[in-house]
C-alpha cells in the first residue's frame, strides 16, 4: 500500500469523493489492496488523499455499492474476492483503447433516424451546411450489466452506411472502419452530473444519481468530423487515466521559470 500523498484535482468538476474511488477502485483491480484483506483505516486514507472522514466514506461507500468492497464489524473494509469480475470500462486515453473497449460493450435497445434535424451547435461541430443527419440512440450493456446510454449524431453519408441490423453486431467505430472510414483521432471532454430522468431509466438508476457525461468528436483524415457522440455512464462503471508527460522543451521552460 502506497504511503505516499496523492494530490487530487481540486479544479475539477468531478466530485473529489469519485476521485479518491477512482484510486481505490484502481488499487483494487491492481490488487495492490488483495480479496478478502482490509483496505487502509478512514484515517489513513483521510491522511493520504487530504480530505474529510465524510469525502472517504462516500467513495468507499460508492465501491461497496459497486460489489468492490464490503464493510464488517471487527474486519474493517475489506476488498470482496470477486471484485475482479464487476463491470467497468478502462481508458488510457488512446483511440485505440477506445476501439478495444467499445467491442465489450452490447448495444440492447436500438433506434436509427435518418434526416433528423440535429441541434445547430452540433451540426456545426460536425461540418454540415445545414441541421439534418442521422442520429442513433442506444442502452449499452457491459458483461451483461447496464453501463450507457449513448446517443450518436453523424453526416448524411456516414449514417448511410450503417444499418439497425449492423449496430446489433458490432459497435459502430469498429463498422465504420470496417466501410472503409479512414479514423484517425477525437476530441473528448468529460464531465460529472446529476442524471435526468430520461436518461436514468435507460442506466438502470435512480434520478439525479451521479453520473459522468461524455461527449467525443470523431475525425477521419484530413480532420473531417464523421461522428459526435454523447454518453451517459453509470458513474460506477467508468473509469479514465491519461499519462501526463513533459518533454524536454517542457522541462527546461518549467525549470527556468522555477529558478
Amino acid at each position: 500500500m502506497s504511503s505516499n500523498h496523492v494530490a487530487l484535482d481540486l479544479t475539477s468538476p468531478i466530485p473529489l469523493y469519485h476521485q479518491v474511488a477512482v484510486v481505490l477502485r484502481q488499487r483494487i483491480a491492481e490488487q495492490t489492496y488483495t480479496p478478502d484483506a482490509p483496505i487502509p483505516s478512514e484515517s489513513e486514507l483521510c491522511g493520504e488523499f487530504g480530505v474529510s472522514r465524510a469525502t472517504i466514506r462516500q467513495a468507499v461507500g460508492e465501491l461497496v455499492a459497486a460489489k468492490l468492497l464490503a464493510r464488517g464489524r471487527g474486519r474493517g473494509t475489506v476488498v470482496l474476492p470477486d471484485a475482479d469480475q464487476v463491470l467497468g470500462q478502462h481508458f488510457r486515453g488512446s483511440l485505440a483503447d477506445l476501439l478495444t473497449e467499445t467491442r465489450r460493450a452490447k448495444a440492447v435497445s436500438i433506434e436509427v433516424e435518418r434526416d433528423a434535424t440535429l441541434p445547430p451547435r452540433i451540426a456545426t461541430l460536425l461540418g454540415l451546411e445545414g441541421l439534418t443527419g442521422t442520429v442513433v440512440r442506444r442502452r449499452r450493456t457491459m458483461d451483461g450489466d447496464p453501463f450507457a446510454y449513448t446517443i450518436n449524431y453523424m453526416p448524411p453519408a456516414i449514417g448511410e452506411l450503417l444499418t439497425r441490423q449492423d449496430l446489433r453486431k458490432g459497435s459502430l467505430l469498429w463498422l465504420l472502419i470496417q466501410r472503409g472510414v479512414p479514423l484517425t483521432h477525437a476530441t473528448q471532454s468529460i464531465r460529472a452530473q446529476g442524471c435526468d430522468p430520461g436518461v436514468s431509466e435507460h442506466l438502470g438508476v435512480a434520478p439525479g444519481s451521479p453520473v459522468l457525461f461524455v461527449e467525443r468528436l470523431v475525425f477521419e483524415k484530413d480532420a473531417e468530423p464523421v461522428e459526435l457522440v454523447q454518453s451517459w455512464y453509470r458513474g460506477d462503471a467508468y473509469e479514465y487515466t491519461v499519462s501526463l508527460e513533459l518533454n524536454d522543451s517542457e522541462q527546461r521552460e518549467l525549470y527556468s521559470a522555477l529558478a
